[in-house]
């Protein structure tokens, strides 16, 4: 990763990834931006491809899953961009279809070892989030609008969708990280494109971000 005045920075071209297969013997590959072994959180860009189907499964770890290209089905339920699957330890979940391929933006805490499971406890306790239909609130910079995409059900991790309009900054943030999903910002004299991310070491002293274009993050927290 990029270290430039107290920020780590992925750019997503630069990824390293891994080629996989699913179950069923359909490819996928994620791409690791940052294992924060501290906190045993794996943030990882998983490109599901075009058709393929996730089987019903388990993890002992947890996860926010967040659709940023495609779409997913589920439940009968359609899932489209900034929109969350949230996966509990030991919960079962699934099947998810792809039937365009999907990019999904994964926070993953603890083991993200699947199991697939075709009998659960017939209880659906994971939770799909809608973001269209979450509220904002203003945030503490001008120009700037917050949701709570995850606040509850995750332990410690909170996920928050921060919007800035033209020409505003974010001037302290004290997230752990964030994912850029729209626009464009400046960071440490760095400029990020979608889908570029940042780590905030929390002891580091850095300045703000700047947004001349306006752009959202998808930001994770550790409370």
């Amino acid at each position: 990763m990029l270290e430039k005045a107290g920020y780590r920075i992925a750019h997503v071209d630069q990824l390293q990834w891994e080629e996989r297969k699913s179950v069923d013997g359909w490819p996928s590959r994620a791409g690791l931006y940052y294992d924060d072994k501290e906190n045993n959180l794996c943030m990882r860009l998983i490109d599901y491809a075009f058709g393929l189907t996730e089987p019903r499964h388990v993890h002992a770890g947890s996860h926010a899953a967040v659709i940023l290209e495609g779409e997913a089905f589920i439940d009968n339920d359609r899932l489209g961009p900034l929109d969350v699957i949230l996966g509990p330890s030991n919960k079962p979940h699934g099947p998810l279809v792809y039937p365009k391929g999907a990019k999904i933006f994964s926070a993953f805490q603890g083991s993200y070892f699947h199991s697939e499971i075709q009998v659960g406890s017939g209880e659906s306790e994971y939770r799909l989030i809608h973001a269209d239909k979450l509220p904002s609130r203003p945030g503490v910079d001008a120009g700037c609008q917050v949701k709570n995409m995850i606040d509850y059900g995750l332990g410690r991790l909170l996920l928050e969708l921060y919007s800035f309009e033209p020409g505003s900054a974010w001037s302290a943030p004290s997230v752990l990280a964030a994912l850029l999903v729209q626009g464009e910002a400046i960071v440490a004299g760095e400029t990020l494109k979608v889908w570029d991310y940042i780590y905030l070491p929390q002891k580091a002293t850095r300045g703000a971000i700047q947004f001349p274009k306006g752009g959202r993050f998808l930001a994770v927290t550790m409370r």
